[in-house]
């Protein structure tokens, strides 16, 4: 393969993860970009496959690293930046709603994460970088944020479990 580092970013098609594609490109990384509709918003080349599907189905995340793995050999870093908040009071909230938020947030994460961590450890390196927001901890006067709170809370206590019970292992990959 290329011999270029590589890194899967999801939530790639604007903002952030747009700014992050970019940025890694830039570094001299092959990136494998996801998001819903990625390919509508970035054009592919050598060192940038773009793949678009929902990062809360299983098959998303398959594919994603299957991408990275078929196209560069190695997966060097993940960073999970696909994330929702709904900004509504939580006497609104539909199960819908809800369910959107779950998807995205937690099981996009699960799923993706669980996937790239199975390989960065037959690799014995590689990173994860996760990025959620800050309403989990520190609320925004003004906004309501109760059920994004909820889920954001979720990925920054399994971050925390993670450090306290695994974080020799992970420093050692």
């Amino acid at each position: 393969m290329s011999g270029k580092k590589t890194a899967i970013i999801t939530g790639a098609s604007g903002g952030i993860g747009a700014g992050l594609v970019d940025g890694f490109l830039r570094e001299g990384y092959n990136v494998v970009a996801t998001s819903r509709e990625v390919s509508r918003k970035l054009a592919p080349s050598g060192s940038l496959v773009l793949l678009d599907g929902d990062i809360g189905k299983q098959q998303t995340a398959a594919s994603a690293v299957e991408a990275a793995i078929n196209n560069f050999g190695t997966i060097d870093v993940l960073v999970n930046n696909a994330g929702i908040v709904l900004t509504k009071a939580f006497t609104d909230f539909t199960a819908e709603d809800f369910g959107a938020l779950f998807s995205t947030n937690l099981l996009g994460f699960f799923y993706i994460t669980q996937r790239t961590v199975r390989e960065m450890l037959k690799q014995k390196s590689g990173c994860v970088v996760s990025i959620t927001a800050a309403l989990a901890d520190r609320p925004i006067a003004g906004v309501n944020g109760s059920i994004s709170m909820i889920n954001e809370g979720w990925l920054e206590f399994s971050d925390a479990e993670s450090r306290n019970r695994v974080c020799k292992r992970w420093h050692s990959l």
